[in-house]
């Protein structure tokens, strides 16, 4: 696997995160409304459109982990909302990057502390 490949397998698997978060703690809302969300939320870091987030809502829909409503409204908007096991995956996905975020903080406190500008007069 090529580096391309696996940082665009740990953005989709963190896109997929942010996805489940988001019905999560926001409550159901339309892929559109997602992007919104992980835009702000990211300060843009994420590129998000509704456009790149809608295929990992289907992904996420086809293993189970949201459910989607009724189109609705004259634009036909589909409302999603996470499921029992989308919770489960979004915890497994949570524990599982959660060695990486400790050690890139471990790196951070120790730039900090060796950046430190001395406190002798």
């Amino acid at each position: 696997m090529t580096e391309v490949e696996l940082l665009s397998r740990h953005a989709l698997r963190s896109y997929s995160l942010f996805v489940l978060y988001f019905l999560l703690t926001q409550g159901p809302m339309s892929g559109y409304e997602i992007a919104q969300l992980i835009k702000e939320r990211s300060h843009g870091q994420f590129k998000a459109t509704a456009g790149n987030v809608y295929p990992h809502l289907h992904k996420l829909k086809e293993a189970g982990d949201v459910r989607a409503g009724e189109p609705i409204g004259g634009r036909e908007k589909i409302v999603y909302e996470i499921t029992e096991q989308g919770k489960r995956t979004l915890r497994e996905g949570a524990l599982e990057k959660r060695p990486l975020v400790k050690g890139l903080l471990t790196i951070i406190d120790d730039i900090l502390e060796r950046t430190a500008p001395s406190s002798t007069p």
